[in-house]
């Protein structure tokens, strides 16, 4: 009838709750849990049928616009902020982390975390953030891993296999083929790299190679 609320019953039966406190307190779990939280525990903490949290969605994201609703979960702006900041203090610590590390650390949807590396981390002016072969690394990581590779492969003789250097150094094996076309490329140490991966790739010295040719 014309002016009755709408109301639910909470699973165990024992109290009510109009619509609009529904959102409410749905808001508030969020909220209580750090600004992010899966439905189906959201169903449980506030003893409601799974279908009526489905149900309000919408309007719970309507009533918070900085909330996102992806792949089961509500996530705030603020938690995101907070994780965006965890996230580039590991980097600079480490110089590196791996996306794969990522999602099991966090426990976060792919399509979710990619998007806050992509639009958030990635290209960052203020620390100036790379994505390259699913690792995120800073330039002052690439710095060091050039520095380490210019001083042991200008004082190489003969040829060396990628994969040997990467056992004798601590050089990154995911970054390693691609820093060493570019160090040739940019004149910064001589020789020539021939090979298509690390498992395949010798380096062959300009000594060496000038040496073979006279």
């Amino acid at each position: 009838k014309e002016g009755l609320l709408n109301v639910i019953y909470t699973t165990d039966g024992k109290d009510i709750i109009t619509e609009q406190r529904l959102i409410r307190e749905i808001l508030d779990e969020i909220y209580a849990n750090g600004g992010r939280i899966n439905i189906v525990d959201l169903a449980q903490h506030l003893r409601i049928d799974l279908s009526y949290i489905e149900n309000k969605i919408g309007d719970v994201c309507k009533e918070d616009s900085t909330l996102q609703f992806t792949l089961g979960q509500f996530i705030s702006a603020d938690y995101t902020n907070r994780l965006i900041e965890e996230i580039t203090d590991i980097l600079l610590e480490r110089g590196l982390i791996a996306f794969s590390e990522l999602i099991r650390q966090f426990d976060l949807p792919t399509e979710y975390l990619n998007s806050i590396l992509t639009n958030r981390i990635i290209g960052s002016s203020q620390h100036n953030i790379k994505y390259e072969s699913g690792t995120l690394y800073t330039e002052n990581y690439v710095r060091l891993q050039q520095n380490i590779l210019i001083g042991y492969l200008q004082g190489a003789l003969l040829p060396l296999r990628v994969n040997e250097l990467i056992k004798n150094t601590c050089i990154n094996e995911n970054l390693v083929q691609n820093l060493i076309v570019n160090l040739i490329r940019e004149n910064r140490i001589n020789g020539n790299l021939i090979g298509t991966t690390k498992e395949n790739s010798i380096f062959y010295p300009k000594l060496y190679t000038d040496a073979q040719a006279k």
